[in-house]
């Protein structure tokens, strides 16, 4: 079950606004339908009364809050206008990166009231960069408006559509956090990618202690520093790592080696992710660290490591003295979704006492992850959505029967109960769009999208760390962008945890070329065409931020004549072949017995056609 960083708590005894009673307004007798009634005056006087209200609320509103200015400090009520009271508050803890420039102010208003509110400032600042209004809700600060300045940057106004419970201005000071974005080796940063560092992962550790690998060319703005990383954590080079550090003349001219590729590339320091270190090597990997980061700040360079989030387990980091001995730790997360909540946050809550919160980077991943009996699997983005919109044709088997006015049932065969799937939903658990398909070995894919890293960013800022990094900042096409829940999380310096519209995460269904379809929406759908020929049937599907399509194709075949049954053709019976009888003895002669007719064969069976199996139809096209 995901594990929420701490945060303020809401009251718990303060009723929601939607249920609170609404009294009649002055125009609602006048607005209700009335037979043969013209609308017109109505609606014209409305109007006329809602635009007289705005500027009376914006008149009392700034007469309100332009007063001593000394209300920050308790409840009083300060003032009110038609449909809405204001009182002053005492201001909630505000997140780093984040200054108020004016009181918290609470609303209390009759239903959802538009308005242009007007807040008197502490100060006169140049500009309206950085500028917000903000509301703080259920423990949090979001961002709901730009902020304007008046004429004499006195007072901030914004426009509302429904007045928020309370608001205050504040400012996004110089960047608070640091992103850090991780490439491929020759890979490039992708366009939306707003970074202060950049790591290719273009080196690995060799058995003697030096490096192999080449630099890639990093296409990035001068402020950008360049920090490759030397990559210890793989199956091949994990012993390695763990060789050179038990030996200490390859642990000295691993340094040196370190050293010189810092210098000669003139980069800003390195990054190690040496994160497979044996627990036995715990004071060789300290000294290590401790070493190897004194020499490169020297050179005015900087020692980054990416390093596993600490636990009950017995490892080989010494957090403390890692802490002194780097200037950046980077926390790389947990494979399993459901249990990277259980386990991150518990893993920050620790570190932050060991090592400055300012030095600490959580790692965030584009990368979705298949879960199957404890085991997981990393899939690329489009991997898994490709995954998610399989279809296939499931009746009639055998594609020789589709004729005119044949239904056609297709089907979405990882979505679909009546595969033993599951539909695409959220996750509360892994706070992440997930479904599950395959019999009998179930298989369980979460998807990595904009919604599940926002609920991850959320404890950069709960736990003040220095920042964050993105194991995959490139511009390859499995790899999710993740960057506008980045962006806006560094420019507005707070989270926006939202969840997808669970309508979007239907499968939908489109004819293009015809036929009728018996529904829209579903993991399944039946189609069926009056006319022969080739039809494409397509299904659209969502995680909630973008739209992916699949196709296949349906061949439909002349409808087949209808047989006609063999008549049924009688013969006359045969005349007995009269045999000659010799003369007869005086005796009496016996009566003869008659032939029996004889009976007509019965018509044969007609041929049997169509049983022969077929495939279930192709799996479908990526569009």
């Amino acid at each position: 079950m995901r594990r929420f960083p701490p945060r303020d708590q809401p009251p718990r005894d303060r009723p929601r606004r939607q249920d609170l009673p609404r009294p009649e307004g002055p125009f609602d007798r006048l607005l209700r339908a009335r037979t043969q009634r013209d609308p017109a005056p109505f609606i014209i006087g409305g109007t006329v009364a809602f635009i007289a209200l705005v500027i009376l609320l914006v008149f009392v509103l700034s007469g309100v809050f332009g007063g001593d200015g000394d209300g920050g400090g308790g409840d009083a009520t300060v003032g009110e206008a038609v449909g809405i009271e204001t009182r002053y508050g005492e201001m909630p803890g505000l997140p780093p990166g984040l200054v108020a420039l004016s009181e918290f102010v609470h609303f209390d208003t009759d239903g959802d009231v538009s308005a242009t509110i007007l807040l008197p400032l502490r100060s006169q600042p140049e500009d309206e960069t950085g500028l917000g209004f903000y509301t703080y809700l259920e423990g949090r600060w979001q961002r709901v408006a730009e902020a304007g300045l008046t004429d004499d940057r006195r007072q901030a106004e914004a426009d509302f559509t429904a007045v928020p419970e309370n608001l205050a201005v504040l400012r996004v000071v110089a960047q608070a956090y640091q992103v850090a974005g991780s490439l491929p080796s020759g890979g490039s940063l992708h366009p939306d990618a707003k970074v202060d560092i950049v790591s290719p992962r273009d080196y690995k550790p060799q058995s003697d202690g030096s490096l192999g690998g080449t630099a890639t060319d990093v296409e990035a703005g001068e402020e950008v520093l360049v920090m490759p990383t030397i990559v210890g954590s793989g199956e091949d080079t994990a012993a390695v790592v763990n060789d050179i550090l038990a030996d200490e003349s390859l642990r000295e001219q691993h340094i040196e080696e370190i050293l010189r590729l810092a210098d000669n590339g003139d980069f800003a320091g390195v990054d190690l992710e040496y994160s497979s270190v044996d627990p036995d090597l715990r004071s060789e990997f300290t000294a290590f660290v401790q070493e190897l980061g004194r020499a490169l700040r020297e050179d005015e360079q900087r020692l980054s490591l990416a390093l596993p989030p600490p636990g009950p387990q017995r490892d080989a980091y010494d957090w403390p003295q890692l802490g002194q001995g780097a200037d950046i730790i980077k926390i790389l997360p947990v494979a399993d979704p459901v249990d990277y909540w259980e386990t991150v946050p518990k893993a920050l809550n620790q570190l932050v006492q060991d090592v400055d919160p300012r030095k600490v980077m959580l790692v965030v991943s584009p990368f979705s992850v298949e879960l199957t009996d404890g085991n997981s699997r990393t899939l690329g983005y489009l991997e898994a959505m490709v995954l998610a919109s399989e279809i296939k044709i499931r009746e009639p088997e055998d594609p020789e029967r589709i004729e005119p006015d044949t239904g056609v049932k297709v089907v979405a065969v990882n979505l679909a109960q009546s595969e033993g799937a599951t539909s695409l939903r959220w996750s509360d658990d892994a706070a992440a769009i997930s479904f599950s398909y395959g019999a009998p070995t179930k298989r369980t894919v979460y998807i990595e999208n904009v919604f599940s890293v926002g609920f991850k960013l959320e404890q950069v800022q709960a736990y003040a760390l220095g920042g964050l990094a993105v194991a995959d900042a490139s511009a390859q096409r499995d790899v999710a962008n993740v960057w506008p829940a980045v962006n806006r999380f560094i420019e507005t310096g707070t989270v926006a945890l939202v969840r997808p519209n669970s309508d979007a995460l239907v499968p939908r269904w489109e004819a293009p070329d015809g036929g009728k379809l018996d529904a829209a929406a579903g993991p399944s759908v039946i189609w069926r065409s009056e006319d022969p020929g080739t039809f494409m049937l397509r299904m659209l599907l969502s995680d909630g931020d973008l739209l992916f399509g699949r196709e296949i194709e349906v061949e439909v075949k002349e409808k087949r004549p209808t047989g006609t049954p063999t008549p049924l053709v009688t013969f006359p019976p045969e005349e007995p072949t009269p045999t000659p009888t010799p003369t007869p003895t005086p005796t009496p002669t016996p009566e003869p017995t008659p032939t029996p007719t004889p009976t007509p064969d019965a018509t044969p069976p007609g041929q049997v056609t169509g049983v022969t199996a077929g495939p279930t139809g192709d799996p479908g096209e990526v569009v």
